[in-house]
């Protein structure tokens, strides 16, 4: 499978930086599509915090950079691998630096990395100076398992895009990815079986929603909500997982095709 790989480095950004908006501009927008949800390159910086590099320092920028060469070698043994499984006729990989985030900047800087699927076969990673191997492998792996081009989810609109199915896209990336490299995630701890009791109602009550921000909070987490970081991929995750294990699914493509609901009731009324 060809694949091409850009890496938008510190170095390009300090080159850039007195007209940052022009070059990102010319850098993200031609990853959109019309059947990606974000349809402007800006939203594309904001989720990734690029516009942020306009008023640091140089040398603060500088301190974002990471090994080039080691990162294409980890991303083209990602790829090997991954293809042995999903099917691509040719993958897009953005690189971009990882800013912290609230929900990750206590935990070390290693395990900053995280993605972004744009479209089918279209992905942006935010990595860290010295990201840790493994965690970039699965990361790569689970945004990969999104963007291919197998994947129903793109049939999908934000106006048709339920619970369910979020379940079911971020579970099925889970397991997949999971299944091929160590589980090094950093929240999985604070999906205690008590935090899942209480999901479980909240899960029930909304997983035929399409509201963006209701989904925000029972995916992502919410202290107002009880939800913890990031409990929506834990909970995914576990769900999958029993229903691909119950059903006995050895092809991972073949989850593509299950139903969302089916894999949710299944695991409700274990």
């Amino acid at each position: 499978m060809a694949y091409t790989l850009n890496q938008i480095t510190p170095v390009k950004l300090i080159e850039n930086r007195h007209n940052l908006k022009s070059y990102l501009q010319s850098q993200l927008s031609p990853l959109l599509s019309k059947r990606s949800w974000m349809q402007d390159w800006d939203q594309l910086a904001r989720r990734f915090q690029l516009l942020k590099f306009e008023v640091l320092s140089e040398p603060e920028i500088h301190s974002y950079s990471w090994n080039q060469e080691q990162v294409s070698s980890i991303i083209h043994e990602t790829i090997e691998n991954v293809e042995k499984y999903l099917h691509f006729q040719h993958l897009n990989i953005t690189i971009v630096p990882a800013l912290p985030f609230p929900w990750f900047q206590k935990y070390d800087q290693s395990l900053w990395t995280n993605g972004y699927t744009v479209g089918a076969a279209t992905i942006v990673l935010a990595i860290p100076p010295d990201p840790d191997p493994v965690f970039l492998r699965y990361m790569l792996a689970h945004e990969m398992h999104h963007a291919s081009p197998e994947n129903p989810i793109f049939n999908l609109t934000l106006d048709t895009f339920t619970l369910a199915d979020w379940y079911k896209m971020e579970g099925g990336a889970e397991y997949f990815s999971l299944s091929l490299y160590d589980d090094k995630r950093w929240w999985k701890d604070h999906f205690t079986e008590e935090a899942e009791q209480a999901y479980q109602e909240i899960a029930q009550k909304n997983i035929g929603t399409t509201d963006d921000r209701l989904k925000s909070k029972i995916c992502f987490g919410n202290q107002d909500m009880g939800i913890p970081v990031f409990a929506g991929y834990s909970f995914a995750y576990k769900m999958v997982r029993q229903y691909a294990e119950q059903q006995n699914v050895r092809n991972y493509r073949d989850l593509y095709k299950a139903n969302p609901l089916d894999i949710f009731n299944t695991y409700i009324t274990k």
